[in-house]
């Protein structure tokens, strides 16, 4: 009397079954849209209220701000993994080097503006504001390449 079909499964097909769905589950997913233009912005922001704050020779502020701009930056990714999974456990052996070249690359990009800032003779503000301009910028472009990357882990995984 019900509208499914009654049909016996097999032990085998059923764990067969139940394996390709967990494995479906474990894939890594794109980070949410929101998510790189959000923590980009972030960069951009910090960058230059950091640079304000030591061109009005409040450089204690920094320590602030860093705490701040970390919480802030573990929410948005806490919020960006609850939001559109990511990851939902552990990472798969694919992300973990795009992961660490997404962080380095930031590093990198801001301290290299900041010191053409300097070498350029900016004061505090621009070169606060450039090294976070130029960790904005990369850290989008990452977000971007990350998700190729994601999108291919999870073809490849079937």
């Amino acid at each position: 009397m019900s509208d499914s079909i009654p049909a016996d499964l097999p032990a085998a097909e059923a764990l067969r079954l139940a394996d390709r769905a967990g494995a479906a589950a474990r894939r890594p997913r794109p980070t949410p849209r929101w998510y790189g233009p959000t923590l980009a912005a972030g960069f951009v922001v910090f960058g230059i209220a950091t640079g304000q704050a030591v061109a009005a020779g409040q450089a204690w502020l920094i320590g602030i701000l860093g705490g701040a701009w970390g919480a802030l930056s573990g929410l948005i990714g806490w919020a960006g993994m609850r939001g559109g999974g990511v990851v939902r456990r552990e990472a798969p052996s694919g992300l973990g080097g795009p992961v660490l070249l997404t962080v380095l690359s930031v590093l990198a990009a801001m301290l290299s503006a900041m010191a053409l800032a300097w070498w350029a003779g900016g004061g505090p503000g621009w070169i606060g504001a450039a090294g976070g301009s130029a960790g904005g910028a990369v850290f989008r472009v990452a977000d971007n390449a990350l998700n190729r990357r994601i999108e291919q882990l999870r073809k490849a995984g079937g």
